[in-house]
């Protein structure tokens, strides 16, 4: 059995005892710290966060989207600075049922209420996200060991019922509980536990913040810093004792730490806030234990070491270096002798291990526990496919215009309409013609014909008088008669002198002249013979669009995580071809996501010139994914993601699977990085040439992830389509030498169409740029043993 599935099995199976014996406290201890062990293999040589992502309270309103009867969350920020929504008839809800990796996923309690949301949320959620990684990247630049929790609740500290016997033998929280004090009710915004330096705790206080500070008197701004610097030495002191308290039996005389989180402060307003608080400065040196002033100030995390708000995740060595004082001084001065491996993990085991809770804020009153990456990675990106809409895409479906073309960049909800109005019309009765122009359409158009079937079937009140759904299929690229063809198959489904058409994917740019005009001719021409058309089409360019269409601009980042979006956003401004740039996010993500991972194709062991050619790579790959979860048969809660969460796409045109004779004798081996992959026992489906005999089979697959496996594609074959996984490989054609395209040119072309597939975990696999012309030719007969 798999080591870590076995530990997620005895967390279940200690969870769901009914009964359990007052244990050997030796044994307890043991089997805890083997459950750490397990979850956490490194943990002796790197830092774990947990939960390993902030999530965010994000303001979300419930709301009937008009005409379908789907029930979904409206972003609107607290301030009411956005209008409210309004026009919204009030339509009976119906049941649809989940879609296998279709374009929004069910919530767990559908009719929860989201909780309500504040400002002041807003500033806490940033400033404990900007905080967790500029520290994550002060442990990573220094190798610490340690594991930092943030937001620990003391309630949550051995509070699982399965291990209560086990639990009333050890410190408990509540053993300290006053009539004037409720320990148990306490929480740390940071507590590290330090493999060498003891324990810290940090109080994070968001005060000073420009949002708080508007219109604010310096008097007025340092009397609030001082107040809430008051209540964070109140809160360390409380927590410090709850600390010592919970250890004291296994360690006693542990050195715990305390320092002040202040991201927004500079260390020269806190100085004069100590200077001109006599009594609150002795609280604050007395507190961390400092000498004077001048080392409390030391001891405190402020503005002047943390990376600017601005590009919070960017910690630039300058910052890195004034994070590595801080620490020193804070943290690093001493070494702790009595902290021995076993003890480590005890304490660590206690804060972390199976009887204790690791929540992470839900938008409902769910309970939420995330543990590992891999949680952090499919509770995110369960969260990111929600059915999201912003007041703009609300207010597009009540005005209900006939034509439209919805254009922006990647990730903005242009799909999402398509689906949600070709539900509207299907229950009014119409049919409803989805149109896949050419090949780099065929899997989101095929998705969004399935969805729309399914949104239909599943819906207990639509009778015989719903309309259907037809799936026609063209190929503007290859065959200029194919826009004729469409308009006349088109005219032939006008019903009742009406035509309805979705068309996703659309190019109206002359920038590739055979296609951009093919889509400027369809549109027009069918405008003009079919006198009530209701046409709504997306695009990622906005260039040239046929006036005819309504154009709408959606630019509010609503499907990739922040990280992710950091690397599409790089290419969005850069592109030949005019794409909107994103709008800024006044409404926070769900959380910011998991780091993105970066992968070399260098070394002995790899072969060809680009990843695509290398064995090697794709055991890399499937590497990552394991560490991951991805694939896991674990039942532990949010499910692990499977492999048909996860894209590997490139720019490489040679992909392929095995070639067949008709004696089923492979005539032709597959891709080395898709031997790499199976090799490594990762199911893969191959999306290449779409002149291929399975080739229509494969695109219906990825369209609906109709089977588990991991999908290998050139990336234009997915143009629209999502994945939570997404591995980018670096990789140029024969054509982009013979254009004369830069690096920077084909590498704005990979983030703007495959790093935008992704939603949640980004995996970039690239080549070194001294190896681009030394890089060897793949080996012609390369064997791999499975």
């Amino acid at each position: 059995m798999n080591s870590t599935i076995g530990v997620i099995l005895l967390l279940i199976q200690g969870r769901n005892a009914s009964t359990m014996a007052s244990p050997n406290s030796q044994t307890t201890s043991s089997n805890w710290r083997q459950i750490v062990s397990s979850l956490y293999p490194d943990a002796f040589s790197r830092t774990y966060c947990l939960p390993p992502v902030h999530f965010n309270k994000v303001p979300y309103v419930r709301d009937t989207v008009p005409g379908t009867g789907h029930s979904a969350l409206v972003l609107r920020r607290p301030s009411g600075a956005c209008p409210p929504v309004h026009n919204v008839p009030s339509v009976t809800q119906r049941s649809v049922p989940p879609i296998p990796h279709g374009l929004w996923s069910q919530e767990s309690q559908p009719q929860a209420v989201p909780t309500r949301v504040s400002e002041s949320d807003f500033t806490d959620d940033f400033a404990q996200n900007h905080v967790m990684l500029n520290l994550q990247e002060l442990a990573s630049s220094r190798h610490e060991v340690m594991f930092i929790l943030s937001q620990f609740s003391f309630g949550d500290y051995l509070n699982q019922p399965a291990y209560s016997a086990a639990a009333a033998q050890l410190p408990r929280p509540s053993q300290l509980d006053t009539k004037q004090t409720k320990y148990s009710d306490g929480e740390v915004d940071f507590l590290l536990i330090h493999r060498q330096h003891g324990i810290l705790i940090g109080e994070l206080k968001s005060v000073g913040s420009s949002q708080a500070g508007v219109n604010k008197t310096q008097a007025q701004a340092d009397a609030d810093v001082a107040k809430r610097v008051q209540r964070a030495v109140k809160q360390l002191d409380r927590s410090e004792t709850v600390v010592t308290h919970l250890v004291n039996d296994v360690a006693p005389g542990l050195t715990v730490r305390k320092t002040l989180f202040l991201p927004n402060v500079s260390t020269s307003q806190l100085l004069q806030v100590l200077c001109n608080n006599p009594q609150l400065n002795q609280a604050v040196c007395q507190s961390l234990g400092a000498a004077n002033t001048t080392e409390a100030i030391q001891l405190c995390c402020c503005s002047d070491q943390l990376s600017d708000p601005a590009s919070y995740w960017h910690v630039t060595p300058a910052v890195l270096s004034q994070l590595s004082t801080w620490w020193q001084h804070r943290m690093a001065c001493t070494v702790d002798a009595r902290l021995t491996d076993q003890l480590y993990l005890d304490i660590v085991a206690r804060f972390v291990g199976p009887a204790s809770t690791v929540a992470v804020h839900s938008y409902t009153k769910v309970r939420v526990e995330v543990r590992t990456a891999g949680q952090a990675l499919a509770e995110l990106g369960q969260r990111l496919a929600l059915l999201v809409l912003t007041l703009q895409q609300v207010d597009l479906m009540n005005r209900d215009p006939p034509r439209v073309c919805i254009t922006g960049p990647p990730g903005t909800g242009k799909t999402v309409l398509l689906v949600l109005q070709g539900i509207r019309w299907l229950l009014q009765g119409h049919d409803v013609q989805v149109v896949s122009t050419d090949y780099d359409s065929r899997a989101i158009s095929g998705m969004i014909a399935e969805q729309l079937r399914l949104s239909l079937s599943a819906d207990p009140t639509s009778s015989q008088t719903s309309g259907t759904v037809s799936f026609l299929q063209y190929d503007f690229d290859n065959r200029e008669e194919d826009a004729d063809q469409a308009i006349t198959d088109l005219q032939k489904r006008v019903k009742n002198a009406s035509l309805y058409v979705l068309l996703d994917e659309a190019f109206f740019s002359s920038e590739r002249h055979a296609t951009g005009l093919q889509h400027k001719t369809f549109v027009s021409r069918l405008i003009q013979r079919v006198v009530n058309l209701h046409l709504w089409v997306t695009c990622v360019h906005h260039t040239e669009v046929p006036p005819a269409l309504q154009q709408e601009v959606f630019t509010f980042p609503l499907r990739s995580a922040p990280a992710v979006l950091r690397e599409i956003q790089s290419a969005v401004g850069k592109s030949k071809i005019q794409v909107h740039e994103y709008s800024d996010s006044s409404v926070p993500a769900p959380g910011d996501g998991l780091g993105v991972i970066r992968l070399s194709h260098h070394g002995n062991s790899h072969t060809g010139r680009w990843p695509v050619d290398c064995v090697q790579c794709g055991q890399n790959i499937a590497t990552e994914l394991r560490s991951l979860g991805v694939g896991s048969s674990s039942t532990s809660n949010p499910a692990p993601l499977g492999y048909r969460d996860v894209f590997v796409l490139s720019r490489s045109w040679a992909l392929q699977d095995d070639v067949t004779d008709d004696a089923g004798n492979v005539t032709s081996v597959a891709s080395p990085v898709v031997l790499g992959l199976r090799a490594a026992g990762i199911p893969v489906l191959v999306l290449g040439n779409p002149e291929g005999a399975r080739w229509e089979w494969n695109v219906h697959d990825v369209a609906v992830a109709a089977s588990d496996h991991v999908t290998v594609a050139e990336y234009d074959y997915v143009s629209g389509m999502e994945r939570r996984v997404v591995v980018m490989l670096q990789a140029r054609t024969d054509e982009d030498d013979e254009d004369g395209l830069s690096d920077e040119e084909v590498d704005v072309m990979d983030r703007l169409y495959a790093v935008s597939r992704c939603t949640t975990q980004l995996i970039m696999v690239n080549v070194p740029p001294d190896t681009h012309d030394t890089a060897t030719s793949a080996t012609a007969n390369l064997q791999v043993t499975t």
